[in-house]
């Protein structure tokens, strides 16, 4: 695992982890996910349960491997949920997330942000047009909280 230059950070990444609402998982399964995939484990930072509780994923200076091209410079964030079964039961992008959630989502960027001056919260989905996660736009939710929130 490579090291994360806390100096560098520039995006607080929110991503989802495309489960349905019934899907209550944690940092435990999503890291035995990664591992599935080949990689040293978790991608994420933080993960926040369909409760609202926050759970750690990699350590803060840690390199992330969440968003290709930007893990050296981020910190990802994931929300349980972010999916609804389509036809053929394939998932398809919802944004499915609780109250708790987009409450401990406000909380925890807010954090990041002082942790991190001048790193700003964006989407997945605003890296790269390749992924539907969050399965939201970050700048439309920021719209909604009151205004100077991160600014």
């Amino acid at each position: 695992m490579a090291w994360l230059d806390p100096s560098k950070v520039k995006y607080l990444v929110v991503h989802c982890a495309d489960t349905t609402v019934n899907m209550d998982i944690g940092a435990k399964e999503i890291n035995e996910w990664h591992k599935a995939r080949g990689w040293d484990g978790i991608g994420y930072h933080y993960v926040i349960r369909r409760n609202g509780k926050i759970e750690n994923g990699r350590a803060l200076t840690v390199r992330g491997a969440h968003v290709e091209g930007y893990n050296g410079q981020s910190i990802g964030v994931c929300l349980v949920g972010g999916a609804k079964k389509g036809a053929g039961g394939k998932l398809t992008p919802e944004s499915n997330f609780t109250p708790e959630q987009w409450a401990t989502l406000k909380d925890l960027l807010l954090g990041l942000t002082k942790k991190f001056p001048g790193a700003v919260p964006v989407g997945h989905n605003d890296l790269t047009d390749k992924k539907a996660c969050p399965s939201f736009k970050v700048a439309d939710w920021i719209k909604t909280l009151p205004s100077g929130t991160f600014s």
